[in-house]
């Protein structure tokens, strides 16, 4: 069933059935409830049919925003702190004047159930439910920010492995960070058009409380520009990993080349020694000496040149 938080002689209170007399409300549907979600909206207001299956569909589009005459609705994303499995939770919210009613049907990482204890706890409903949604979202926004800041953490941690060993291939690393990072802004992006609503537009929300609100908002453009940041970031360390490998490359060719260079003389030796025709050192007695010091000479010579010109380093 169902559970009920509702304000009974001045308490916030938890039911387990329908109050008999509503002041406040806050009704939360669990996924085995979700048939029942249309027959709960219809004792509450005259809700379109889109804004109820925006809700039932929200994992289909995880972010989104409906403002009706008696209500908002909207669906928010809730990530796990470590974004390991890249899947949207999305969490359904209808405000109206009187009531709030929130769903969970694909798990909401511990978020519903938090504010529900803090709701009770605080004694929430004596303040109004907008200000129980504002602490709903804060715990939401906390989210984001525990998942943005583990990827500022993996973030750091590439950049020094990067620095520390340039040789190691981490580009697997890049990949999977560089998805997490993307993935997680496309979630957070969508949500700032539904706190700009909330702190201007929404007339549930009283006008003492519309502060609360606009910090909600200040709150997801710093996440979301950190969000942006380290993915900026990201693109400079694919440059940077780009161009270390391109380096040792470089480097790699660089050795192959002098090794070349200071071989060719030696080869160019001992192939005219080769040739099939009279040459008059062939009978000398000292004459693979005298060849083999030739091709050492020159060697030397080149060696001593190519480090004059410092062509090793």
């Amino acid at each position: 069933m169902p559970r009920y938080l509702t304000k009974v002689d001045g308490e916030t209170v938890t039911r387990t059935a329908w109050p008999e007399e509503i002041t406040l409300l806050w009704v939360d549907v669990e996924q085995s409830e979700r048939d029942q979600l249309r027959e709960i909206i219809h004792h509450l207001y005259q809700a379109h049919p889109v804004a109820v299956e925006k809700v039932l569909h929200g994992h289909e589009r995880p972010s989104g925003l409906l403002v009706e005459e008696d209500a908002m609705v909207a669906v928010i994303s809730d990530p796990r702190v470590d974004v390991s499995d890249e899947v949207c939770r999305p969490i359904g919210i209808f405000l109206g004047q009187h009531f709030l009613v929130t769903t969970h049907f694909y798990g909401d990482n511990n978020l519903i159930d938090a504010s529900w204890r803090q709701a009770v706890s605080d004694n929430s409903l004596k303040n109004g439910l907008d200000l129980v949604l504002y602490h709903l979202l804060f715990n939401h926004l906390h989210h984001f920010y525990q998942a943005a800041h583990r990827i500022g953490e993996e973030f750091e941690a590439l950049h020094v492995k990067l620095l520390r060993r340039p040789n190691a291939d981490l580009s697997l690393q890049i990949v999977k960070l560089r998805k997490k990072t993307y993935w997680l802004y496309n979630v957070v992006r969508p949500e700032i058009k539904i706190f700009a609503l909330l702190k201007e537009h929404i007339p549930y929300i009283k006008r003492e409380n519309r502060p609360y609100f606009e910090d909600l908002y200040s709150q997801v453009e710093e996440i979301l520009s950190d969000i942006e940041a380290y993915r900026d970031g990201l693109e400079g360390i694919v440059e940077a990993f780009s161009g270390m490998q391109s380096n040792e490359i470089n480097k790699v060719m660089k050795v192959l080349t002098i090794i070349s260079i200071l071989s060719l003389p030696a080869t160019t030796i001992a192939s005219i020694y080769g040739m099939n025709f009279w040459i008059p050192e062939i009978h000398w007695r000292y004459g693979y000496w005298y060849s083999l010091s030739v091709m050492f000479l020159v060697t030397i010579a080149l060696l001593v040149y190519m480090r004059r010109h410092h062509w090793f380093h």
